[in-house]
């Protein structure tokens, strides 16, 4: 009865209601999970966002689950319907897919079926006569999904008057033969299971909340940017190739050939190499900065009475530590040069306020008089990285290329499809938004696009796609028979730059720094491009820097005093980013685990950073410079703030675990200019150059999906 109460809520604990509940569940043979999905059915089925759990509303539920269970049977009796077109000329046989009301729109089968033949043989959607062998069909036919009171789930091909072909490359994929008509998809939405999940999003029907902004950061200082003027650039196609590229420069500032290193083959002493010029590079940071001699600097494990600076590492206290650091358990590990790479216990007693985490460098000044403890009088703040500057030649460069126009950039985070029901809707849904309203200069998409950690794909519960003559065997066809065709109808002049995830099933690189995907491999046109994980480049002035793992929710600092656990915490995780000049200054990296045996304490371990530590120094800021926008995906809530002149930005999940609509951001940049304040002259020895002040000139807005 408890299962029926979690389910269903408080409002079921009678004794009547939870009587009809349990016989409803045996007699149909579903879980009480499952009987809350059919009730959610039913109670969008009559344009109620919350149905009274009355002995009235129950009965009609009775016959709702009758009346599914009949057209079910009669579907399995009867599974072809005779085309009764009077039109000679048109021989099209519409295939009736077998599946329950709770299944996909789009898929055909039930949530957590595994994959199986179909009960149906595989028929041509049209014949000879209008289906040509590219796969074109005539005048931009429409392929419908219809999920209202069409008990059969037809497929149907519309006629579209007006329309144009699509061409041919988006339509049939030439090395499998898997016809998808793309022309236009649309989706009856209101009895999707995917909607049906969203049990903490309030949808009224017939709403669109699509392009709500939730949250922004500069909304005072300037409009949301219109984006590009897609019907000027269509015109302009035929006039030179020059007219045809896309105003907004994209420049990668890394070197492609380094992340290509083979994985799992990691040698000891070149992770200790890596460790511990960490330490080194520090050391001369700190020197430089508080103008200190190399003699100032000694090895904190020795007992002295003299009061010293050191460099080194936070640690915990003991090599088998597993829990989280406290102010008590706290050490210093430090370089081989310094103290020959031992540990010293901290005795922070002294210091009231401060922010500490495990791989953390730090700067100290203190003593061990006790030869136990390193007593700390001060931790020393870390200088932060310089900021990314342009020339007078280029920012005038960057004026003419960009006319009086804003920069629009969208910013998406994986997964796109949610743990419960491998619908691709929203990201269909999406794509035509973008196409159609926000058209955006630069579309940036993190994965995972396929995640492996989903239960679906982890289980290979992958369902069966009834548009598709040839359905995926692996989970890269997955990608391009599914997600592909999608993307493709991305308006070539936006340009998409694709960056990976650790748990993407895309990848042939599951460690971090992560090499990017393959453009060709994942059949995406030139449009896209595909850069690593982590990446820095430049989208005309301003710099991009992006990591798809999770720091925000695995750095787990050691905060102490009142100023310092006041603050929020997303700016102190941002300082310490900048501090440390590291995408990911961790260690060792977070780690997702899944308890196996309880009573041997055996874990599985499912996702996390999989840090490859002799390669860490692609994780660092190129150049020691600073990004202007920096972006982390995060499971944590979304975000975007200004952080010591640097734009920090959590997109939030594109879509949620149980199907809810999720949250994208949206970034307006408006030109440098020379003639405004907002550019921040700079003498240099050999020419005056100027801080990009991005922060100053950008607009940042969280918007739903």
């Amino acid at each position: 009865m408890s299962s029926f109460v979690s389910n269903f809520g408080p409002e079921v604990d009678k004794p009547e209601i939870l009587t009809i509940l349990e016989n409803l569940s045996k007699i149909h043979a579903i879980s009480a999970e499952d009987l809350y999905i059919k009730w959610e059915q039913f109670s969008i089925g009559k344009n109620e966002t919350h149905t009274e759990y009355s002995l009235r509303n129950l009965d009609q539920f009775k016959q709702f689950l009758q009346q599914q269970v009949e057209k079910h049977a009669k579907s399995i009796s009867s599974p072809i319907i005779k085309n009764k077109s009077n039109n000679p000329s048109s021989s099209l046989k519409k295939p009736r897919s077998l599946r329950p009301l709770n299944a996909s729109p789009m898929f055909g089968i039930p949530l957590n079926s595994s994959p199986r033949t179909p009960l149906l043989k595989k028929r041509k959607l049209a014949s000879a006569n209008q289906t040509n062998l590219n796969g074109n069909t005539p005048n931009g036919a429409k392929l419908e999904f219809n999920n209202g009171n069409d008990s059969n789930s037809d497929i149907k091909m519309e006629q579209e008057q007006g329309s144009e072909r699509p061409p041919a490359s988006d339509i049939i994929d030439n090395e499998t033969s898997t016809v998808s008509v793309k022309s236009e998809i649309t989706f009856d939405s209101a009895n999707t299971s995917a909607i049906n999940n969203m049990s903490n999003v309030k949808i009224e029907p017939g709403e669109d909340t699509f392009g709500k902004i939730l949250d922004s950061l500069n909304p005072e200082n300037m409009d949301v940017s219109t984006g590009l003027n897609l019907n000027i650039l269509k015109g302009l196609e035929s006039n030179s190739d020059k007219n045809r590229e896309n105003k907004v420069k994209i420049a990668p500032f890394y070197d492609p050939q380094k992340y290509k290193f083979r994985t799992m083959r990691q040698n000891l002493i070149d992770a200790s190499d890596v460790l511990d010029e960490q330490i080194e590079i520090f050391t001369k940071i700190i020197q430089e900065h508080y103008n200190l001699s190399p003699n100032q600097f000694s090895d904190p494990t020795i007992q002295s009475q003299s009061e010293i600076y050191t460099v080194g590492r936070i640690v915990p206290d003991s090599p088998t530590f597993e829990g989280r650091l406290n102010t008590e358990s706290i050490a210093l590990e430090t370089s081989r040069i310094l103290g020959i790479g031992r540990r010293v216990r901290l005795d922070l007693s002294n210091i009231k306020e401060l922010s500490l985490f495990c791989g953390q460098i730090v700067g100290l000044r203190g003593k061990n008089a006790n030869n136990e403890n390193f007593l700390v009088d001060e931790i020393l703040s870390l200088p932060y990285p310089d900021a990314p500057v342009s020339t007078e030649e280029e920012i005038k460069g960057f004026q003419e290329n960009f006319n009086n126009e804003t920069m629009k950039v969208i910013v998406t985070s994986g997964p796109y499809f949610s743990e419960t029901n491998i619908d691709m809707t929203p990201l269909i849904d999406f794509v035509d938004k973008i196409n159609n309203q926000v058209k955006p200069h630069v579309v940036i998409m993190f994965g995972p696009f396929i995640d492996l950690t989903n239960p679906l794909i982890s289980s290979g519960s992958i369902p069966t796609f009834p548009n598709l003559k040839i359905q995926p065997k692996t989970l890269d066809e997955l990608f391009t028979k599914v997600m592909t065709p999608i993307l493709k109808t991305i308006n070539s002049q936006i340009q998409v730059i694709l960056i990976p995830c650790t748990r993407d099933a895309l990848s042939q690189h599951a460690s971090y720094p992560q090499d990017s995907f393959d453009r060709k491999q994942l059949q995406l046109p030139k449009n896209f491009k595909c850069f690593t994980n982590p990446s820095t480049f430049q989208l005309n002035e301003t710099f991009f820097g992006c990591s798809n793992v999770d720091i925000f929710k695995d750095l787990k600092e050691v905060t102490k005093g009142g100023e310092t656990s006041s603050r929020n915490r997303f700016d102190r995780i941002s300082e310490h980013i900048l501090q440390q000049r590291r995408y990911y200054p961790i260690f060792p990296g977070g780690t997702r685990n899944v308890k196996i045996d309880k009573e041997k304490k055996i874990f599985k371990h499912i996702a996390g950073a999989d840090l490859e530590v002799p390669y860490l120094g692609l994780t660092e800021f190129v150049g020691n410079v600073t990004p202007d926008v920096m972006i982390f995906p995060s499971e944590m809530p979304r975000f975007a703030r200004v952080i010591q002149n640097v734009i920090m930005i959590n997109p939030g999940r594109f879509i949620k675990q149980k199907g809810g609509k999720g949250t994208f951001a949206q970034i307006t940049i408006t030109k440098p200019s020379l003639e405004d304040d907002k550019l921040t002259k700079m003498e240099n020895d050999d020419e005056s150059v100027y801080l990009h002040n991005v922060w100053k000139r950008a607009r940042v807005d969280l918007v739903s999906t």
